[in-house]
């Protein structure tokens, strides 16, 4: 099914109807809502260690759909190397003040890293490596390379997804259900992690980019809702039958999450009516690569820095003690943020 420009122009309008603009030059109250919450539940994820939370919400899917959405945006705007360095810009420098810190500590407590370990941390390419003692600052870094490949893939990705919007839309998801079923033996090295987060999170990075042309508006609601509660009960089923923990279960079910919310243009007016609320949103959004590529080194220093004072260290105490230490990091090193786009920088992001 090949599409030509005439795709952006029928989605623009039926964007142009009473629901918020796909293609809107303001920022959506409901997109920066939905990376908040996403943020927030990572966050709680690592805190509490509560099961159900990915099932609640699975933070990560939607956030690589918001992503996808946002490029999309951009793409349909501006020449996509611009776009690519715009996206760059803004997503490598808080990964360099986590290594100013990161890589100098670990080196004091005896890791011997290579040239080539240093350079993971400058470009991601691959999972940045750590050494044991300092393996909290690298390990959710995965997310910062997985989104690194797709900025990189977001040109071809878009230019096959506005040709074949269809087949690019089944295409990945196909390929992410086949490398994670039992039918492909999947070796674990830093190219098939690349290969399966591209197929696996790319999918909803499509989702994005279907979002902002229009292309899930055209499917009439009675069946695009059938849709996705087939596709969500079968996760369900899937997952009661082989475990909560199991990869595809969880990943089919966050195609499903994501497939709802990114159909839904909700207005969210009523947050004019909580300031406050919609105050923290922004600064969440405006700090959103710094709180998580901080937050897993801070929440380890929290459990340490209580069972060095002789507390109970549990999650309630850790939760209280690493959201004041994440608030403390955020207000030391959020600036870089600002820098990188093009902000002047500031101890808060602007209202």
């Amino acid at each position: 099914m090949r599409v030509s420009g005439s795709l952006s122009d029928r989605a623009e309008g039926t964007a142009s109807s009473a629901r918020t603009p796909a293609g809107s030059r303001e920022r959506s109250p409901y997109i920066d809502a939905l990376r908040a919450l996403a943020i927030v539940r990572v966050y709680l994820l690592h805190t509490l260690w509560l099961t159900w939370l990915p099932l609640a919400f699975p933070a990560m899917p939607v956030m690589f759909a918001l992503a996808g959405y946002l490029t999309a945006v951009s793409l349909d705007r501006g020449a996509p190397l611009r776009v690519v360095g715009s996206r760059l810009r803004r997503l490598l420098p808080p990964l360099w003040a986590l290594a100013v810190v990161a890589v100098p500590l670990m080196v004091l407590v005896g890791w011997r890293p290579s040239l080539l370990d240093v350079t993971w941390w400058v470009a991601p390419l691959r999972n940045p490596p750590s050494s044991e003692w300092g393996g909290p600052f690298s390990l959710g870094l995965w997310y910062i390379r997985a989104y690194l490949w797709l900025v990189l893939l977001s040109p071809l990705l878009w230019w096959a997804f506005r040709r074949w919007p269809v087949g690019a839309l089944l295409g990945l998801p196909a390929l992410a259900v086949l490398l994670t079923s039992p039918l492909v033996d999947l070796p674990v090295n830093p190219v098939t992690d690349v290969v399966w987060s591209v197929a696996a999170y790319g999918s909803c990075w499509l989702i994005g980019y279907a979002r902002h042309t229009g292309l899930l508006d055209r499917v009439p609601l009675r069946w695009y809702v059938l849709g996705v509660g087939v596709l969500a009960l079968g996760a369900m089923m899937w997952l009661a039958d082989r475990g909560e923990d199991d990869q595809l279960g969880g990943l089919v079910w966050g195609w499903a999450v994501v497939l709802l919310l990114m159909r839904a243009r909700p207005r969210l007016g009523w947050l004019a009516q909580v300031p406050w609320l919609a105050r923290l949103i922004r600064m969440i959004n405006a700090r959103a690569v710094t709180i998580y590529v901080w937050h897993l080194p801070v929440l380890y220093a929290a459990g340490a820095l209580l069972t060095v004072a002789g507390l109970y260290a549990g999650k309630a105490a850790i939760l209280g003690v690493g959201t004041v230490l994440l608030v403390a990091v955020v207000l030391a090193l959020g600036w870089v943020e600002d820098l990188a786009a093009r902000r002047r920088p500031s101890l808060l992001p602007p209202s």
